[in-house]
């Protein structure tokens, strides 16, 4: 009876033995399994970020085919079905597309550079530094900026200041120009013409640097590109009416040259006059308003020296004829005078 009993115990005992052990095996299995997971999903963030980063910094136009090469081992790593594998292959396109980040850092960094230097060049060289010296030093600050977090290896902050750099020159660029050209219309005396648009513009071109100041540069691109439209517009309206008005006068010196008839007189002056008046026409017809009204004026002048030379010619003439007169008249006397009996 007594050995049953032990019998039975131990069987119990066996059971609890190959249950704990079964236990302790799936227990086993499913923390494999769930840290194998933590890894995969860990190599995988990794890749991700390295691919992010070196995409933020254009490495895939820098580096297309090592680019590419990168993206096949990411795409790769997805696609594999054993975790021990995949998280090896997301490890390696990691390092790729980092090796992509660092070789590219120096080339996104130049090419913004390069980019805001040009913007700074062609402001300065068209005299920004007297007109707009509080604009740009602004924007010099911002740009100094980028470099120093550059130097720093301040990579994403420096990119957001190299953008906003460029924003800002790029801003200043057209409302400088908005403002040379206004500049033109009142050096060229062409206020008058449109003083409607002359005057809107410049509002608009106060407000658009407001913007600018004050942190708003969309809106200050925006104002400054209608500024800049706004004083094109007067700018065309003032040559449209001006070269109306040389035609007038280039018309009204050809009619006083023909009545001189100097197309005679001075056929070669006329002839270029003529010429000049006649394209000029044409490129008014076509709306090419400033070219008419240079060329207006080129056929005025040709008109008026054609005149001059007309009349040159004439005093010359009459001048020849008074002289032709006087030796008539000498000769006349000498004659009668040798007939005379001499006492």
């Amino acid at each position: 009876m007594r050995d049953k009993r032990r019998a039975k115990k131990w069987k119990i005992q066996e059971k609890r033995a190959i249950f704990l052990a079964f236990f302790f095996f799936i227990s086993s299995f499913f923390f494999c399994m769930a840290q194998s997971a933590d890894d995969l999903g860990s190599a995988a963030t990794k890749a991700e970020r390295a691919r992010k980063r070196a995409g933020d910094f254009e490495s895939n136009a820098y580096f297309p085919s090592e680019w590419e090469a990168a993206e096949g081992q990411y795409t790769r790593a997805i696609l594999m079905s054993n975790i021990g594998n995949a998280i090896g292959v997301y490890n390696e396109a990691a390092d790729a597309f980092d090796r992509l980040f660092e070789l590219s850092i120096p080339l996104y960094a130049q090419a913004r550079e390069d980019e805001i230097m040009a913007l700074r060049g062609y402001l300065i060289a068209l005299g920004a530094r007297d007109s707009f010296h509080e604009y740009l030093l602004d924007a010099d600050i911002t740009a100094l900026l980028a470099y120093t977090l550059y130097e720093a290896k301040e990579y994403y902050p420096a990119r957001d200041s190299a953008v906003l750099a460029l924003q800002k020159f790029s801003v200043l660029e057209t409302a400088f120009n908005a403002w040379l050209v206004r500049v033109e219309i009142q050096e060229r005396g062409f206020a008058g013409y449109d003083s409607e648009n002359f005057d809107l513009g410049g509002e608009i071109l106060n407000g658009a640097m407001d913007a600018y100041m004050a942190g708003d540069f969309a809106g200050a691109q925006k104002k400054a590109e209608t500024a800049l439209s706004t004083f094109n517009l007067a700018l065309l309206t003032a040559w449209a009416s001006y070269a109306e008005l040389r035609s007038s006068l280039a018309e009204g010196e050809r009619l006083a040259a023909l009545d001189m008839r100097t197309d005679i007189a001075a056929k070669e002056f006329f002839n270029m006059a003529d010429s000049d008046n006649k394209t000029a026409l044409d490129l008014l017809e076509s709306k090419k308003y400033e070219d008419a009204a240079k060329l207006f004026i080129n056929a005025e002048a040709m008109f008026v020296i054609a005149s001059i030379t007309t009349l040159e010619k004439r005093r010359n003439a009459a001048a020849a004829i008074r002289n032709a007169n006087e030796k008539i008249q000498e000769s006349d006397e000498i004659a009668r005078n040798a007939g005379k009996p001499i006492n």
